[in-house]
């Protein structure tokens, strides 16, 4: 078994604490894992060969904690005028445009992998996609990057639960399965996916106060979203408006907790970011998608301020010009200028991670992890190598170990 030992100017582990670069830094791998990280002087007797990657920086892959591949044949959507923030009305047309549109599954599946190649050159490792098809659980097969796959469940009215609940009841074990969001399923629906979900020990991803929409619909059943069921012939005024917010809502049914990522989280207080953090729900924060759909700029300050690290995810090419998290990075700075940089880097690697329960193999460089790993062109003097990292945007060019 052959061991390396990839040699760069600059190294940043990711892990906690360490958010000092390390010069003349090193990553040794053997057999696909991590068996030495740090300094070269220290690890260089760990490896059979160097290989060196002058004007580099070496860093974690990165993780995209919430994505829609199979949505990215609907790209020409993402690529239009950005929205007003109607969230109703750009669901409309997404659901509207894929309904006509002529694309059988393999053209499907073939759009889906090539918006997962285009992660995969940008740098992401891993990432938690969310499909309503379970034939997308296949989209990442034999690709670099690991694609952690949730079944999205959907049902508001009475017949959408039972349809739901059917499917639900039908599923192989090893299929992660997730309820969509508080205002497009039924409290029942959101209990029972919740409830498989802890007895088999795997994640909820739920899309969470991302619209005014969704707010105002939770909390009194006004919005554009009743207008819209209507629309879609899916309201059967079954759906009891819980009268608080969405965060209040899923706790009230039991539904927050550690093993919950809740994506988005724009139209959250100061109470909804304390419920969670005492919860410690997982969050996922979109910035490029809640740019385009004009729906806001998560707290993301006071969401940290919280104690909770949020994960960084691209959401689709429906919604987001470009599945890439450096601009993920790029775009949340321009937001909150006052974040630090080494805090923002973190979100889009460990805090990915961390989300997806999959901090044992990614998001940082440690001994026994995985080796997804960068060389990212570098050639700075290391006192603002994080600030490069979170603002080169679509710039970035690097290569995998």
């Amino acid at each position: 078994m052959s061991t390396v030992c990839h040699r760069a100017p600059w190294l940043v582990t990711g892990v906690a604490g360490e958010t000092a670069p390390v010069a003349d830094g090193a990553v040794v791998v053997a057999d696909g894992r991590i068996v030495a990280v740090g300094r070269f002087v220290d690890c260089r007797a760990a490896a059979d060969t160097v290989v060196d990657h002058d004007g580099a920086v070496l860093t974690p892959a990165l993780v995209n904690g919430h994505a829609h591949l199979e949505l990215s044949h609907l790209a020409e959507l993402g690529q239009g005028a950005a929205n007003s923030g109607d969230m109703p009305g750009w669901i409309y047309e997404l659901l509207t445009r894929r309904e006509a549109m002529a694309v059988d599954a393999d053209g499907i599946m073939t759009a889906a992998r090539e918006a997962l190649a285009e992660l995969t050159a940008s740098g992401c490792g891993l990432v938690g996609d969310i499909g309503n098809d379970p034939a997308s659980c296949g989209i990442g097969e034999g690709g670099r990057t690991e694609v952690l796959f949730f079944l999205e469940l959907l049902g508001l009215s009475r017949v959408g639960e039972e349809r739901a609940l059917a499917m639900l009841a039908s599923l192989a074990d090893e299929v992660v399965a997730t309820p969509h969001g508080p205002y497009s399923v039924t409290p029942g629906l959101l209990r029972a996916a919740k409830e498989r979900a802890r007895r088999l020990g795997q994640r909820a991803s739920i899309h969470l106060a991302e619209s005014a929409d969704e707010t105002r619909f939770i909390a009194d059943g006004s919005g554009g979203f009743p207008d819209f069921f209507r629309k879609r012939g899916v309201w059967d005024e079954s759906f009891v408006p819980p009268g608080c917010s969405p965060v209040t809502y899923l706790d009230q049914l039991g539904v927050l907790d550690a093993e919950t990522v809740c994506v988005h989280c724009v139209q959250v207080s100061d109470e909804d970011i304390a419920l969670l953090a005492r919860r410690r729900a997982k969050v996922c924060l979109c910035p490029g998608s809640n740019r385009f759909l004009g729906v806001g700029t998560a707290p993301a300050a006071k969401i940290l301020m919280a104690g909770i690290l949020p994960a960084l995810g691209t959401d689709s090419l429906a919604s987001n010009p470009v599945l890439n998290l450096w601009r993920e990075m790029q775009l949340l700075v321009e937001d909150h200028p006052a974040l630090d940089p080494a805090t923002v880097f973190a979100m889009a690697t460990r805090g990915g991670a961390h989300a997806l329960g999959k901090e044992a193999d990614y998001g940082t460089l440690a001994v026994g992890k995985k080796a997804s790993c960068l060389a990212v062109d570098y050639n700075g003097n290391g006192k603002d190598l994080f600030g490069f990292l979170v603002s080169v945007g679509n710039a970035a060019t690097l290569t995998w170990l």
